[in-house]
Formats: structure tokens, C-alpha cells, sequence
């Protein structure tokens, strides 16, 4: 019985929600009405709690859609039947709070900042304690601004602590209770980067394969420019999912990744992509050459622009993603001081094309089988589903054509002893982009083409054999 008599005071950011209502919607905001940037640092001066409610002001979040942890929900709907009073106590704006509690409808009080007060730190446990009085409530907290409130609270309840906030806390507080982190640092960081996508980047070794050139510094170089793009590429990657957090919050694959599901901190994205864009053009910068750096930053621009505005165009997205995979077979014809036929520029085209239609047909497909109306992200909707699938099949077929039609050219002559052979390369690249196709007509799992590619058992097979005809060949 004595439990009832103490409340239960319940932190937001980072202990009831995986994320930072603030910086949600300084994002949304930014990506809105990119302009208010500047608003943003003059309010800022003037104290977080104008801040936070300028702000709130002009931005409304979808509350549902939230990384709310259901493992801390669950623990308050305990105490709750147990007739406790709980508190909901944090340091976002008010009418933000409160409408977060009357989503969830357990909390039976809501303070929060108001435009006079940033109910955070040493203001959060003034007001409460001149609310409940010293140890007069228990306060579920975790960071290291929560030690303020738990050094007056009676109990201490911990969520995904630190081995070294746990000891502080324990100097000054009685700890009741812990929640530890489910997830694992490091995997969250390497999942966040994508690092499975930079196979991609391995396009930069193309074009010094073909010209069949083997000095070992020339591959060195294209290992650090292979660097320097993955590095790149994950700061975009980052970037991009800051961007889509509410879209990507709807979608039934990229709702799990770090950032969108609360894994990883909104500041930590946006700090590691920070420091992996300073790390790519610095290797670029200090090791490589300017060319290079030149098509580093259009990859980079181009990537923004995308994610900004050109995503949500039909078929100007598409062609856009194609000229990121063309962007890189450019950069490794840089690296390797090798000039890429117009031949090569035309399969490419085609074939990164197909490639890119891929993934709009996936995302139709895997929207379809979720039975969920989120075509219209992108611009498509499930009609689109028949004439993407025929323009890819025609894409691919046409860059197949354009391989056998190289077959026969006298380029071949410069590279190959016997190019003869190189025209049984043509039926097994023709194989692939119709098992390709024909893969993700039956796959609603997933939207990745390079996923659907390297799943199919079959296609290592086909790689062998087109390797064993390129030797034979040269």
C-alpha cells in the first residue's frame, strides 16, 4: 500500500520515446521550410524554451508514428493498475506533451517546458519538488541531466543506462529498477552506415579490371578512393534517413532501421555523418586526386537534390539513380587513368537503369503485399507496376544488346587476344536480367535490388562463368 502513495514522474526523450522531440522537429521543419534554418540559431539565443515553443508553433509530428519503447509503456501500465499516479515530466513543449499523453491515455498530469520555463535538469526538480516535496516521488529517467531529479527523488528508475551513469546514480538514489539496452552499439552504428551497400562502390574497380591493367599501386589508389566513397555514400545514406524519418516510420522495412525505429540518436546521425563526410574528403583531398573529388562532391550534390526534391518525380528519380551508379564507374575511370568507351557508357546506362526501375517495381511490389497506400511517396502508384516492369525488361534487354554489339566491334581487338568468346557472355547477361526481373515478381520481402541479386544462388554461378570467359578470352 505504501507504493500508492508515491507517483511515478516519467521522463519523454529517450526513456518513454526512442528519439528527441525537439530535434524531430527542428528536422521536419528544416525540411518543410528550409529557410527556417536561420530562424532556428536567432531563437535559439533567446533560450531553449522560446525555442521549443517557436518551433512547436510551426510543426505538427504524426504522434502514432513515434518509437514510443513498449517495454517502459508496459512497465507504467503496471504501476498504473496499481492505482499509482503517474506523471508525465519533460522537457518538451507543452502542447506537444500533452498530446502525447492523450494518445497513450496513462498519465494523470503533464508538465512540460512552457515559453517561460525549459522544464529540464535542476528546473524539472524544483517543480517537482515543490509539487511532491524532497523524496516525495519516484522519477524513471536516462541521461545524465536525470541526476539532477534522482538525487530528490525517492526511487530511481533507469532506461538503457551507462555502466558509469548507473554508478553515479547509485551515489545519489535509491535504484529500483534498470532497463537495459536490448540492442548492440556497435552493430546499431554499422547498421546505420549500410555498409552492406557498399558493394555498390566496388563499381570503382571496373573499369581498371577491364583495362586489364595490374599494377598493384594503381589498386591501392582505387581501394582509397573505394574508401572514400563508401564513407561518402554512408554520410548520404544518413542524411537521407534524417530526412525521411516519418516516411520511413510507414514503410514496413525501413521503420527498423536505427535511426527511424529510436536505435540511434537523431544528434549521433547527424554527428557520424558529419564526421564521415570530413573523413571522405579528406582521403580524397590528401591522397587522391582533384578530378576525383570533383565527381565525390557531384555524387554528393546530386544525392541531396535527390533526397530534397527529385525523388518523388516519376522517372526523373530513376534516371537520377542511374547517373549515381554511372557517377561511380566514372570515378574508378579516374582513379585507374582509364578512359571508359562510349561502348561501356552506353551498356552502363542502360543496364543502372534497369537496375534503378528495379527498385520503384520492389517498393510497388512490397507496398502491395503490406497493404499499405504508400506508392504516392515516390510518386508512383500500384497502376505503375505493369510499365515498370515492361520498361525494365526492356532496359536490361537493350544493354545486353549493346554487349553483343560491342562483341563485334574492332574495340575489342585492343583488349582481347581472343574476343571470340565474348559473345557467349551475351546469353548469360541476358539470363540474369530475366531471372533478375523474374525473382521480383515473386519476392515481397524486400526492395533492394542488390539484395534480390545476391540471394539468387544461381547468379554465383553465372559470375564464374563470365570470369572463366573473360580469361579465356584475354
Amino acid at each position: 500500500m505504501e507504493e500508492k502513495k508515491y507517483p511515478l514522474v516519467v521522463d519523454l526523450d529517450g526513456t518513454l520515446i526512442s528519439t528527441d522531440i525537439l530535434m524531430e522537429q527542428i528536422f521536419k521543419l528544416i525540411k518543410d521550410k528550409p529557410l527556417y534554418f536561420f530562424f532556428i540559431i536567432f531563437w535559439l539565443f533567446k533560450g531553449y524554451a522560446y525555442l521549443k515553443n517557436e518551433v512547436s508553433k510551426r510543426v505538427v509530428l504524426n504522434i502514432s508514428l513515434l518509437p514510443f519503447k513498449f517495454n517502459v509503456l508496459n512497465y507504467i501500465q503496471e504501476q498504473k493498475k496499481q492505482s499509482r499516479t503517474i506523471i508525465l515530466a519533460t522537457a518538451a513543449q507543452f502542447e506537444v506533451a500533452q498530446s502525447i499523453a492523450s494518445h497513450l491515455n496513462l498519465f494523470d498530469e503533464v508538465l512540460a517546458t512552457t515559453p517561460d520555463l525549459n522544464l529540464r535538469g535542476n528546473n524539472k526538480r524544483k517543480v517537482l519538488n515543490e509539487k511532491f516535496g524532497e523524496k516525495g516521488y519516484d522519477y524513471v529517467g536516462d541521461a545524465y541531466v536525470d541526476l539532477n531529479v534522482w538525487k530528490s527523488a525517492r526511487k530511481a528508475i533507469l532506461i538503457e543506462p551507462t555502466k558509469d551513469l548507473i554508478a553515479r546514480a547509485q551515489k545519489i538514489s535509491e535504484i529500483e529498477k534498470i532497463f537495459y539496452p536490448s540492442n548492440n552499439k556497435f552493430y546499431t552504428l554499422l547498421k546505420s552506415i549500410r555498409i552492406s551497400q557498399w558493394i555498390k562502390n566496388l563499381l570503382l574497380f571496373v573499369p581498371i579490371l577491364l583495362s586489364h591493367n595490374w599494377n598493384p599501386y594503381s589498386y591501392l589508389i582505387t581501394l582509397l578512393g573505394f574508401a572514400s566513397f563508401s564513407f561518402l555514400s554512408s554520410a548520404v545514406y544518413l542524411l537521407n534517413d534524417l530526412n525521411d524519418l516519418e516516411s520511413d516510420r510507414e514503410h514496413p522495412l525501413k521503420k527498423k532501421r536505427p535511426l527511424a525505429s529510436g536505435e540511434m540518436h537523431l544528434s549521433t546521425g547527424l554527428y557520424l555523418s558529419a564526421f564521415l563526410i570530413i573523413l571522405s574528403l579528406s582521403v580524397s583531398l590528401l591522397l587522391l586526386n582533384y578530378q576525383f573529388t570533383i565527381i565525390l562532391l557531384a555524387y554528393f550534390f546530386l544525392n541531396i537534390l535527390y533526397t530534397l526534391f527529385l525523388k518523388a518525380n516519376p522517372i526523373i528519380d530513376i534516371i537520377t539513380l542511374s547517373i549515381l551508379y554511372t557517377l561511380r564507374l566514372i570515378a574508378g575511370g579516374i582513379l585507374s587513368d582509364v578512359v571508359l568507351s562510349d561502348w561501356f557508357i552506353s551498356f552502363s546506362i542502360f543496364f543502372f537503369t534497369s537496375l534503378a526501375v528495379l527498385k520503384r517495381y520492389t517498393e510497388l511490389k512490397l507496398f502491395s503485399a503490406s497493404s499499405l497506400n504508400l506508392s504516392n511517396k515516390r510518386g508512383y502508384t500500384f497502376e505503375d507496376i505493369n510499365f515498370l516492369l515492361f520498361s525494365g525488361l526492356s532496359l536490361s534487354s537493350i544493354s545486353t544488346l549493346i554487349f553483343l554489339l560491342y562483341t563485334q566491334s574492332n574495340k575489342v581487338y585492343n583488349l582481347y587476344s581472343n574476343p571470340k568468346y565474348l559473345i557467349f557472355i551475351a546469353p548469360i547477361l541476358l539470363f540474369f536480367n530475366m531471372r533478375t526481373w523474374y525473382n521480383a515478381t515473386k519476392i515481397k520481402d524486400t526492395d533492394n535490388p542488390i539484395e534480390i541479386i545476391l540471394k539468387d544462388k544461381i547468379n554465383y554461378i553465372l559470375f564464374l562463368l563470365v570470369l572463366f570467359i573473360l580469361i579465356i578470352a584475354i
